[in-house]
């Protein structure tokens, strides 16, 4: 199996990384204009370099387009004479299965929503195939998705929601632990003490989440006591409107997303 990258940027580079380490048999191919980036593609992920879309596109069994969104439209024109019937991931936020479909002549597209944390193997992946995908070219865009995290497929419609929690809820989660940090300062810690205990925290209530499959609320339950420092914490955080202005961020990160599609 060979598969083609075109663009070798963060997110490029994050699948050409996993795709390295999770299907070691694979061969990439990479197309990139960034000399530097290049370089980097072949001598880190032993990527073979292509001179051109063309020369990527005939010798790739599936192309991961991951250029900027500006960009895709000059990329699609030179991909198309090449292109009928290809097997296409898109990575290009904003840009619809559709507009792939039209641009590259084939009805053989897949759509990734990754986040940033993809260049460490922890990105929720959205997946997204289109109606007349093959079973087989599902199954290995999936595959694809896990090398850089977890795959979570669902329809077009809802990729935007998948945008709200995971394309931009890592922005949440670092404000959260800022304020984590921000608020051990004010009880008497050094900043980067706070910062690392809210960091542990963090890991450890994912880990505890994960390994007993219970509801959030079932173990905010088991460690809230009645009139101790946790309930007291927890309402200071109801007060100030934490549960609903996180819900608001989701909403409106994936309606802002909805408005960007084209």
């Amino acid at each position: 199996m060979r598969i083609g990258i075109l663009g070798f940027g963060n997110m490029g580079e994050a699948f050409a990384a996993g795709l390295r380490e999770r299907q070691p048999e694979w061969e990439l191919a990479v197309y990139e204009k960034v000399e530097a980036q290049s370089r980097l593609a072949a001598e880190r992920y032993g990527a073979t370099l292509c001179a051109s879309p063309a020369e990527i596109a005939e010798g790739s069994e599936i192309l991961i387009v991951a250029v900027k969104p500006q960009n895709t439209d000059e990329l699609l024109a030179s991909l198309r004479p090449y292109c009928r019937q290809a097997r296409v991931i898109s990575i290009v936020a904003g840009k619809r299965i559709a507009y792939f479909q039209e641009g590259l002549g084939t009805d053989q597209v897949v759509r990734f929503m990754p986040n940033l944390a993809a260049r460490e193997g922890k990105a929720a992946v959205g997946v997204s195939c289109a109606a007349g995908v093959q079973p087989d070219f599902r199954a290995q865009a999936l595959r694809i998705a896990q090398a850089v995290g977890t795959a979570l497929e669902v329809s077009e419609e809802l990729l935007a929601a998948i945008t709200g929690i995971s394309g931009s809820g890592l922005a949440y989660v670092f404000a959260f632990l800022h304020a984590m940090a921000l608020g051990g300062v004010q009880a008497g810690l050094s900043y980067p003490t706070a910062l690392s205990a809210a960091f542990e925290v963090a890991e450890g209530a994912v880990a505890l989440l994960r390994k007993s499959g219970e509801h959030p609320i079932s173990l905010l339950a088991k460690v809230t006591s009645p009139g101790g420092t946790t309930i007291a914490g927890v309402r200071a955080l109801e007060e100030g409107g934490f549960t609903a202005a996180v819900m608001d961020a989701v909403v409106r990160a994936s309606d802002r997303a909805r408005e960007l599609e084209s």
